[in-house]
């Protein structure tokens, strides 16, 4: 009897695991889906639960986030995309998950703004607390600068110098670091002429309120203003 009982405990054991794990899975993208549902209401702008194309056409070439194919899930959609325009600006806020390697996946939650002036080629600005925080597998570029303002230590990343533009300026770096000293999670930037992106940098980083996609929204904005 012992020798039935035990494989069937362990079957069931397993069975109640899974159903957990999915139910648990289920209800945290439920209750990401309501935050950006409620932000998209209060603002006043349009809400979609799966992209219709905008975002991965805005998105195509920015590093890590605009990777829309995986080898074992195939076709990958971003969800919760809020859109609109601000003050001239066109509004993209959105969460898409990507998978490198089995093993290694990450959600981003990004704000993208397209601006009616060019502001940089192409580069990133990391800010970083550790050494750590430095290393990454998403960005492609080389490190063209690198200095401290305040608790962080600002690296910009572009193909050449020439390809940061006015990021590359102290004055602009200083202040977004005092911008960034403000949030409650640790920011990055991406820059892609006229568009911008700006997202939580760590990877286990989430969304659990409309007040993280407010103020990520506001410090894309600054990056446009600075």
């Amino acid at each position: 009897m012992k020798d039935v009982l035990i494989p069937v405990g362990l079957l069931l054991f397993i069975v109640l695991f899974g159903y957990a794990i999915v139910h648990s899975g289920r209800k945290q993208r439920t209750a990401k889906k309501k935050v950006f549902e409620e932000f998209a209401r209060k603002q006043g702008f349009s809400y979609l639960s799966e992209d219709d194309g905008q975002v991965q056409e805005f998105a195509q070439d920015f590093d890590g986030i605009g990777r829309f194919w995986s080898p074992s899930l195939g076709k990958v959609i971003p969800k919760d995309v809020v859109s609109g325009a601000e003050n001239s600006l066109g509004v993209l806020i959105f969460r898409h998950s990507i998978r490198y390697s089995e093993g290694w996946a990450r959600e981003w939650f990004v704000a993208g703004l397209t601006a009616t002036d060019h502001i940089a080629d192409r580069c990133s600005v990391q800010f970083c607390r550790r050494r750590s925080d430095k290393r990454t597998m998403h960005l492609q570029d080389d490190i063209v600068k690198e200095q401290t303002f305040g608790s962080f230590s600002i690296v910009v990343r572009a193909e050449s110098a020439s390809h940061a533009g006015k990021l590359l300026d102290d004055n602009c770096l200083q202040q977004l670091a005092s911008l960034a000293e403000k949030l409650s999670f640790r920011p990055e930037i991406q820059v892609r002429g006229k568009r911008v992106i700006a997202y939580l940098a760590a990877r286990n980083a989430t969304v659990d309120d409309v007040n993280t996609i407010g103020d990520l929204l506001e410090f894309a904005k600054k990056t446009v203003s600075l």
